[in-house]
C-alpha cells in the first residue's frame, strides 16, 4: 500500500510539473523602461535587467544599434517569462551587430525564445531558454536562434523543451557552440545551412536527436559546408518526438545520436555517443526524406564526412517504432540498434569507385554496428563491411 501511495504522489507531482504556472499580470513598467532603453541605446551601452521573475506579454526588440549588451543578474536570477504572450512571438528579437546577451533566462514564448537575425558578431553567454510546461508541440520552435548571421558564439548556454531545436544556428557563417547543454528538445543542437561551424564540449541529452547537421533546400543562404563536431557528450537521446507534423525534425526517430543530412565537409571526432535505442549516427542524402524541392542550386547529397575516435555505446532496447527511420532499422536489422548507418545514395556526377562520396569512418571498436543500407535500390544490397570507408 505504501508503494502505491508513493507512486500516486510521484504521478501527481509529475502532472503538476507538466503545467506551466498561470501568468501573472505583465510588468508593464519594467517592460516600457527596458524597451525605451533599447530604442534609445547607443553603441557600447549595457542594459541591465534586475533579478527576479518578470512577466512580459510582448517581445523586447533591439534593431540596428551595434555593440549593445543585454545583461541579467544571472541565468537563474533573471527570468523573463512570456506566459500570456499577447503580441509578437519571440522573447528577445535582435537585429543588430555585435550584440552580447548574457546571464538571463527566457521562458514560455509562443515562438522562438531568443532570435538574432542578420547580424554580425553575436554572443549568447550563460543564457537559458525553456518552456515550463514540458514537451509540447505548441512550444516555440527554437530556444536560441541566430539566423543569417556572420560570427556566432554560443557559450555556457542551456535550452530545453523546444518543439524543433533547443540550440539552432541557421544560414550563418563562422559559428561556435561550446560548453552548452541541450536537453529534452526534439533536436538538441542543430546546425543548418551554415559554413564554418563548430560544436565542441557540449552535452546533448534526452532529446529526440542529439546533434544534427542539416542542409535544406529553398533557403536564401544556399548550401552550407565545413562543420566540426567534437568532444561532445551525446547521451540518451531517446525522447519522444513532439515536433509538429510537417516540420523536417518531425521525421527524426527517437533514439538518434547524430544526423548528417545533405551535409558536406563534416568531421565528427572524440564524441561520446551513448545510450541510443535506434542509431548512433546517420549519414544521409536529402533524397532519403522523399521530399521534393524547387531550388536549382541545391545540392542534396552528403559527402566528405569523417568520423573517427568517437565512442559508440548502444542502448539495449528495441529501436523506435514511431517514425519511418526507426521502423526501417527494425525491419532490416531485426530490432537491433545500429551505431552508424549510411544511406549509400550516390551522386552520379562524382567519380566512380567504391567510395565516391568520400565517407571516411575510422572507428576501430569491437562490435561496432555499421551498414550501408543501399536506400537508392530499395535496400536490396545492404552491406556491413567497413573497409570501403576506411580512408587513409
Amino acid at each position: 500500500m505504501k508503494f502505491i501511495q508513493i507512486a500516486l504522489l510521484v504521478a501527481l507531482c509529475a502532472a503538476c510539473n507538466s503545467k506551466p504556472a498561470a501568468p501573472e499580470e505583465p510588468d508593464t513598467a519594467l517592460y516600457n523602461d527596458l524597451q525605451t532603453q533599447l530604442i534609445n541605446a547607443k553603441p557600447g551601452d549595457i542594459i541591465k535587467i534586475p533579478a527576479g521573475t518578470h512577466y512580459f506579454d510582448r517581445p523586447l526588440l533591439l534593431d540596428g544599434v551595434k555593440g549593445v549588451t543585454i545583461q541579467g543578474a544571472g541565468k537563474d536570477q533573471t527570468i523573463l517569462s512570456f506566459l500570456g504572450h499577447k503580441a509578437g512571438a519571440e522573447g528577445l528579437k535582435i537585429t543588430a551587430d555585435s550584440v552580447l546577451i548574457q546571464d538571463l533566462t527566457v521562458t514560455d514564448t509562443k515562438g522562438d525564445a531568443i532570435r538574432v537575425q542578420d547580424a554580425k558578431n553575436v554572443t549568447l553567454r550563460n543564457v537559458k531558454a525553456t518552456w515550463s510546461g514540458g514537451a509540447k508541440a505548441s512550444n516555440g520552435g527554437y530556444g536560441l536562434y541566430p539566423v543569417g548571421c556572420d560570427g556566432v558564439l554560443i557559450d555556457k548556454c542551456e535550452a530545453s523543451f523546444a518543439s524543433d531545436a533547443g540550440i539552432y544556428v541557421g544560414q550563418s557563417r563562422n559559428v561556435l557552440v561550446t560548453n552548452s547543454y541541450a536537453h529534452e528538445n526534439v533536436a538538441g543542437i542543430e546546425i543548418e545551412n551554415c559554413t564554418d561551424a563548430e560544436v565542441r564540449y557540449c552535452r546533448a541529452e534526452k532529446n529526440t536527436g542529439g546533434i544534427l547537421v542539416f542542409d535544406l533546400p529553398n533557403l536564401p543562404a544556399g548550401n552550407g559546408k565545413s562543420c566540426k563536431i567534437h568532444h561532445n557528450k551525446i547521451i540518451n537521446n531517446n525522447h519522444r518526438n513532439f515536433a509538429p507534423e510537417g516540420n523536417i525534425v518531425a521525421t527524426v526517430a527517437p533514439g538518434t545520436g547524430m544526423i548528417f543530412l545533405a551535409a558536406k565537409d563534416v568531421e565528427a571526432h572524440h564524441n561520446e555517443v551513448i545510450g541510443h535505442k535506434t542509431m548512433g549516427a546517420a549519414i544521409a542524402s536529402y533524397h532519403i526524406t522523399q521530399l521534393k524541392w524547387d531550388d536549382k542550386n541545391y545540392d542534396p547529397f552528403t559527402y566528405n564526412i569523417k568520423l573517427y575516435n568517437n565512442r559508440f555505446e548502444r542502448k539495449r532496447a528495441i529501436p523506435d517504432l514511431s517514425k519511418d527511420f526507426g521502423k526501417m532499422v527494425n525491419v532490416y536489422f531485426k530490432g537491433k540498434p545500429q551505431d552508424i548507418l549510411y544511406d549509400g545514395i550516390l551522386d552520379d556526377k562524382k567519380p566512380k569507385g567504391s567510395n565516391p562520396m568520400n565517407i571516411c569512418i575510422d572507428q576501430p571498436q569491437n562490435g561496432l554496428r555499421f551498414a550501408n543500407i543501399d536506400a537508392a535500390n530499395d535496400f536490396k544490397n545492404i552491406q556491413t563491411d567497413l573497409k570501403p570507408y576506411q580512408c587513409k
